[in-house]
Order: structure tokens, then sequence, then C-alpha cells
């Protein structure tokens, strides 16, 4: 117990003690003088607990201040290497001259797949930027820049120092027995500043808060840091924020450890913990039977930390910036982990912080599946609550906001062997990052993907190849599994290089490779670029058509289809193929015109999940499946039955309506939805009243929204036009309800008719784009008169007034600098008939 103050002279120093806890000051060197001598303390105390912090403690408590300053904390953490570095090489040139010296030991990153290819080496000479170690390269190491597309792709290898000047150890025997010592920063502790440190064979497997550094339920610890440190050989994970705020984690190293390595959110909790700079080498997975947080939510052998699945960073919050660090080498696991099991989804008191998340030019490489040599686990690596292989993986937090997008940027993956990016996030936008020589590039259900570069293989052939993903597929851009759950996938301005390069089944390999339940949200492509790589492939394996349903990607520009127009693709087997679909024999698919369908969302009902049978006029299902909330895309004009199953008693409301797809949706669909009881009221989006008709066929002949109670069959009958325009805010719906409405007849709309000459009408490309414009054919020339109103018709602006051609017209709206709202545009012609599009700003 250190009570007053403890300050190690300037000389080589031992210190071995059963426990070291300290409630006055441990100084070994100061920031303004360094500690130049090398002191070791070895903790190797009995298991027995001390004070409730375990046994082999070294810790602060009461008021304790912590003080480390080693010299080795001038020398730089790590670099990269300029040239390749080959079998049997004893020398390598770093991009930059280091200031290590002879004896130091240092650590060269895998260039290939598997973690073990790290190599631990001690130098015997350096000059400048050539460094000779010993022993002997067993593996090559990439060391050259690549430029694609005008970007550099950079996968030289990275070389860390391990060696620092002071050490806090557990004993020698921790190696076999595998119990190590562990260090804890405790609540009310004084100030902890430490640079210069090793930390060797520490952490007890098994035990939970046992670990090898670790901020302890410290509340707020601004001011606080740990720098230019190894954590090496460690049983049980590496640097850990627990209950903590606001500390630094800058320049740091992890080699050879188990479980997690750096984890900035172990609660939920935490924010403000900076990680930056940061590189965690060769992170192995925690062996069955000694997680510290065993029986997670999907398994006995799970773990509520995700400890059957090793992250070289796991958090579980977005509050805790990570900026320029680095993941090299997972066993079975993942590089970046955004969890969201266990306690942090209790946790709401940072709520009203700002959602934002910082996550910048991070790497991660070389991360692993289980039985990569022989391909086995290809099923399990596959998912994302047990899946490996990840160099990101985002998990479906609920930010609260639907209105925040969290924002991923500048990060590099390469030699990951499932893929770069598993999202399960849906309001997130990954943007300006390269993904390269992994297996996949993308899994994900609602991102946006934007500026992004994917290889799928480089110049950088160490390693050998790829694995390979479910049925045989050898490479993908995105790679939509057979996995319910969220898919949207939103690609604009992305490139694919080389997909199928040195493919067995290039047919096989493409940028889009998608599998079935693709579309649970409207999703888009737009202004992407292939070079070397098949655009698209619809696989139909493992799949019937009742389970791929409404599975269809939007081409908006036509460029994955080559047609040059928004184009709907499905697969060989979709219930939505119709006569004008064009089987395209290259990409295994059916290319539909997009113009002829319309995609509707039935929002949550209630919190129970149910089955919501789709079923089209000739029987065919759609989908059968069921989840809490559904969007569907159907076929303009016809008839689709709507239901819901296994459900006690019908919910006393709900609603249905157009989602926001960026399709023209000004067509109109008819729908048996859900019987309530003879006595509905129904109303749309601005709570106007639909009008109740008295049979099918007047719903039929209707110019407007309508229904009709089908007391006979059940049913409520309704035939819904959209008026809105894809990618707004929300969506045109109906308010299905209790209560009575009376039967209407519908008097003739002379004068609200669109003419006849008028063939199609939309709004280009979006109400919220700077150049958003009316976009209308006409069979003939006629003169023409274009206003904006608002929803009563006041008049706002003129928007055209004049004489127009036959063929297609577009007319400026200008409605940007209006307040968010809706709007309508209205169309008057000669003859006085017109036509009214509702446009939400």
């Amino acid at each position: 117990m250190i009570a007053g103050t403890l300050s190690f002279a300037q000389r080589d120093l031992n210190l071995t003690a059963g426990y070291v806890l300290i409630e006055g000051h441990l100084e070994i060197g100061t920031e303004d003088e360094p500690y130049t001598g090398n002191a070791v303390i070895t903790v190797n105390g009995p298991d027995e607990d001390v004070m409730g912090m375990g046994a082999r403690v070294f810790g602060t408590m009461n008021g304790g201040g912590l003080q480390i300053h080693g010299s080795s904390a001038a020398k730089t953490t790590w670099t990269q290497i300029d040239g390749h570095a080959f079998v049997g090489a004893t020398s390598l040139v770093t991009t930059a001259a280091m200031n290590w010296e002879v004896g130091d030991e240092i650590v060269l990153t895998p260039s290939g797949y598997l973690l073990d290819e790290a190599e631990v080496l001690t130098i015997t000479d350096i000059k400048g930027h050539t460094i000779n170690f010993t022993p002997a390269l067993e593996y090559n190491h990439w060391g050259e820049l690549q430029t694609y597309d005008g970007k550099v792709v950079d996968e030289r290898a990275e070389v860390a120092l391990l060696t620092r000047n002071v050490t806090i150890q557990g004993p020698e025997s921790a190696v076999e027995d595998g119990y190590g010592a562990h260090i804890m920063i405790m609540p009310e502790s004084g100030p902890v500043n430490v640079e210069g440190l090793q930390v060797l064979r520490m952490g007890q497997p098994g035990r939970a808060a046992r670990y090898s550094w670790h901020w302890h339920l410290a509340g707020d610890r601004t001011g606080d840091y740990i720098r230019r440190s190894t954590v090496r050989d460690a049983l049980q994970r590496g640097f850990v924020v627990h209950g903590t705020d606001n500390v630094l984690v800058e320049e740091n190293v992890t080699y050879n450890v188990k479980n997690h390595a750096f984890i900035p959110a172990e609660d939920g909790n935490e924010i403000g913990n900076l990680f930056r700079g940061n590189i965690a080498i060769r992170t192995h997975r925690t062996e069955d039977g000694t997680m510290a947080f065993p029986h997670g939510r999907h398994s006995e052998t799970a773990s509520t930390q995700s400890e059957h699945r090793a992250s070289a960073f796991w958090m579980r919050n977005y509050h805790n910036p990570l900026i320029g660090n680095v993941a090299a080498g997972v066993e079975d696991g993942i590089g970046f982990f955004y969890d969201r099991t266990g306690r942090s989804r209790d946790f709401n008191h940072f709520d009203h912080l700002p959602q934002a998340v910082v996550f910048q030019d991070n790497v991660a490489h070389a991360i692993g599946v289980p039985g990569r040599n022989n391909n086995a686990g290809s099923n399990v690596a596959m998912y994302g609550f047990t899946g490996h292989g990840f160099g990101l993986f985002v998990d479906n937090f609920d930010i609260g906001n639907e209105d925040v997008e969290l924002d991923f940027s500048d990060f590099l993956a390469y030699k990951c062997d499932m893929t770069g990016v598993w999202n399960e996030e849906t309001n997130i936008i990954f943007h300006d990052m390269i993904l390269a020589d992994n297996t996949s590039a993308f899994l994900t259900g609602e991102a946006r993907i934007e500026d992004c570069l994917v290889i799928g293989k480089t110049r950088d052939t160490i390693g050998g190849e790829n694995r390979v993903l479910r049925y045989g597929h050898e490479r993908a851009g995105l790679y939509t599994v057979t996995q319910g759950g969220r898919k949207r996938p939103r690609f604009d301005r992305v490139k694919f290089i080389n997909i199928t390069e040195g493919t067995d089944r290039p047919s096989e390999a493409a940028a889009f490779t998608i599998n079935y339940q693709l579309e649970h949200r409207p999703n888009y492509v737009r202004d992407v670029i292939f070079e070397n790589s098949l655009a698209a492939h619809f696989t139909n394996n493992g799949a019937g058509a009742r389970r791929i349903g409404p599975t269809m990607l939007y081409d908006e520009y036509g460029q994955l289809s080559g047609l040059g127009q928004p184009t709907l693709m499905t697969h060989t087997i979709s219930p939505m193929v119709r006569e004008d679909c064009m089987l395209a024999d290259d990409l295994n698919a059916y290319l539909c015109p997009a113009d002829k369908y319309v995609d509707i969302k039935v929002p949550k009902i209630n919190r129970y999940r149910f089955n919501m049978p789709l079923t089209q006029a000739d029987g065919s299902i759609i989908y059968d499946g069921g989840l809490s909330e559904r969007y569907s895309r159907m076929r303009a004009g016809e008839e689709t039955t709507l239901a819901w199953e296994n459900q006690d008693a019908p919910p006393a409301e709900y609603r249905m309506g157009f989602a926001p797809t960026g399709l023209r949706v000004s067509n109109h669909i008819y729908l048996n939805v859900p019987y309530l009881q003879p006595a509905i009221t129904m109303v749309d989006h601005l709570d106007s009243s639909i009008p109740r008709l008295a049979s099918r066929t007047a719903v039929q002949a209707a110019d407007r929204t309508a229904f009709f109670i089908d007391t006979d069959r059940e049913v409520i009958y309704l035939k819904a036009y959209a008026t809105g325009e894809g990618d707004v805010d929300g969506f045109d719906y109906v308010v299905i309800s209790e209560g009575e409405q009376d039967i209407v007849v519908l008097e003739p709309t002379t004068g609200t008719q669109a003419s006849e000459v008028l063939e199609a009408v939309s709004v280009y490309p979006n109400p919220v784009s700077p150049d958003s414009r009316l976009r209308f054919t006409i069979s003939q020339a006629t003169k023409l008169n274009v206003a904006l109103t608002d929803v009563l018709g006041r008049k706002l602006r003129s928007l055209y007034e004049g004489a127009v051609q036959s063929g297609q017209t577009e007319v400026p709206l200008n409605i940007m600098g209006l307040p968010s709202g809706v709007y309508q545009v209205q169309m008057q012609f000669t003859d006085g008939s017109s036509k009214t599009i509702s446009v939400t700003r």
C-alpha cells in the first residue's frame, strides 16, 4: 500500500509485490524529466481478494495518483515499411527515419489474411530508414503504394515498437496457468498520466473487471491519459474504459492479446473517450470456458460482451471518437465492432448529446474467420450476431433520432475474410472508403454508401486468394446474404474494379451479388462505375419465389442493366416479373420498367411481430414473412391483398402508405387491406377524410383515393393514388381506425381532370434537389399554365405560362427557398382541364 509518495530514482529498479494499491502518489519520471532507467514492477500475489478488487491488483483509489513517464515515450510508436520485405530478409526500410535503438523489439504486421503472419523481431542495427534485425522473416510483407482511379491504396505493412523502459507485469507462471495481474484505476483516484509503459502478462481470463489496463467506474477523468505504451501477451483484454469519461488513449500498441484489445465503452454510458493512433496486432478470441461474460443472447457459448468473436476495437456507443487507429490481425473476429448487446441498451442519460459519431482514418486488415485454411465455418461466419471476418461491424443501435445520420468516413479495409463493412444500423452513411482484397466489400442493411472505391483484387497477392462466400460465390462488392432484416443499400458514386479478376466462376462474382430478401425498404444505385467487373448477379441459391418476394434493385440511371434508364432488377423466379420485363442472361436477372411499380409501407401496428402475407390477383404470394414493419413493392394498377395472421385481435388503428423511393409513384394501386369492423373511418396524411363509396365498381371508377367496406369478404377495398414524389420526408398514407363514416357519391370533377394530351408527369430528380423540376410528356402541342400553390390552392408563384410542344418538357420548380411542408403544382390546360401534384419540401 502506497499512502505517501513513492518516487523512482533515475536508475534501474525492480519492485515485486503481491499487490500494489496507491492511495498516495507513485511517480516514475515526470513530463518535464522522464525516467531514463529500466523499471520493472512484478505483481505476483496469491489468489486472494484485495479490498474487493481481486487478486494481483495494481490500482489507484481514494485520491491516489499515478505518474509514469518513461523516456521511451519519445520513440515513435509505429510506422510502415517502404518496399517489400520477403521471406528470409534480415532488414527492412521504413517510410521515415526511426529513433528506435539496437535491442528494441518490434513487430511487423501480416500482409495476408492470417494474424499469425505477424513477426516479432529484435533490432541488431539501425541507420536512418534501414533496420537490420533477427531472426530472418518467415513470411512476405507488402511495402508499396498502389493507385486505382486516382486514389492511393495503402496496404503497406505496419511495423510497431514493443519495447518500453517501464514495465508492469504478471509473474512468468501466468504464461502456463493463465493467471496474470491486472491494473485498475478506481473512482476518486488522483490524476493518472502514463507514457512509455509496457504491460506484460496481465489479465485474468473468465473474471470480469480483471483486465490489463482498466479505468473502472471512475467517472469524469478529464486529463487522464495513457499514450505511447504497450500491452503484450495479455490473457484478458488490453486497454479498457468502463464507466469512465473523457480519457485519452493515444499511440499505443497491443500485441498477442486475448479478448478485445481496445474498449472505449464497456457498458455503453461512457462518453468523450478519444482513441487515436493506436494499433492492435494479433488479437485472439477467448477460449470457450474462459469468458468473463458468458451466455449471450444467441447461444450458450456466446457472451454478453461478444467475447466469442474477438475485436481489435469493441465498444457500446458512438460517443467516443476513433481516429487513425489500425486493427492488424484478428482471429475469428472483427476489426472495429460497435456492439449493442448487453447493458448498453439500458443507458439513455446521454441521449441529449449530439448523436454524431467520429470514425475517421481507421484501417483494418487480416481479419479472419474460423477454419480459413479449409474454408470451414462459412455458414456461421455469414451472420451478424455470430459472424467473423468483418473489418467494421455496426450493430443496430437505437439512436433515438431518425433525423440524425451517423457518419463513418475514410476507412481502409483489406484482406478481410468475410467483408470490409457489415452494417445493421438504419440511419448511417459510409463515405470516402477504400475496400480492397476482401471477399466482399459490403454486407449492409440500410446504409448510404457514397464516394467509395471497391477493388476485388489488387496487385498485392500476398496471402493467396480470398476465401469463398456462401454457395461458392468467390467475390462480391455488395453481398446480400440469405438472412432477414433490413435491406436498403443505397449506392451513390461508387466505383468497382477487378471484382471478377482471377475468379473461377466470373459469371457469379459481381459488384452487386443479390440473394433474396433485399427489398425490405426502398434502395437505389446511382452513378456507379464498373471496371473489369460484372455489374450484378441475381442468385437463386437457397431461395424460392416465396422468399424472394418483392426483391427488386432500383438501378436509377440504368448503369447496372446497361439500359440507360430507370430500371428495376429482380430474380428470374420473382413473382414481380411481367411481360414488359426483359431477361438479361448475363446478370441472371429480369429488367423491369421502374415507372410501372410503386412501393408501400405498413408501419408498426404494435410492438408484436406479425405475419403479413401479400397476395397478388392471380393468387401468387409476394411475401409471407413476419416483421413488425413491412415495405413492399407492387405493380401499379394491379390488385393486391394484404392480411395478417397469428394475431389474437386486430389493432384499433393502423396506417399504410406509399414509401419514399426515388421512383415515380403517381400511379394507383388496388388493395384489399385488413378488415377491422363495419364501422371505420379513413383519413389521408393531411387528416382529410377519404371518400367511402358504395361498391367496388364505384371505387374502380374513382379518380382519387377512395375505399369500399366489403362486409361479405371482410376486407377494405382501397384504391390509392400516390401524390408525392420519391425521396421526400415522410410519405402519403391513409389511417384506418374505428369510427363511422357515411357512404358518399363522387360527383364528376369537370375542369379538374388532366387533359387527355397529358401522358406522364413527375418531379425530377426529387423535391429537395436544388435543380428539381416538373417533368411531363404530352401527346400534342397545347398551351399551359403551371403554378405553385399551398394546400389550400392559394397561388404562391407562376412557374410557366405559354405554348408547349409535344414530347417531354421540363419546368424548374424553384422551391428550395420555401419552408418545409406540402405544396401543390397545378397544371391548367387550355381546354379547362387540370392536373394537381402534391410536393413535399
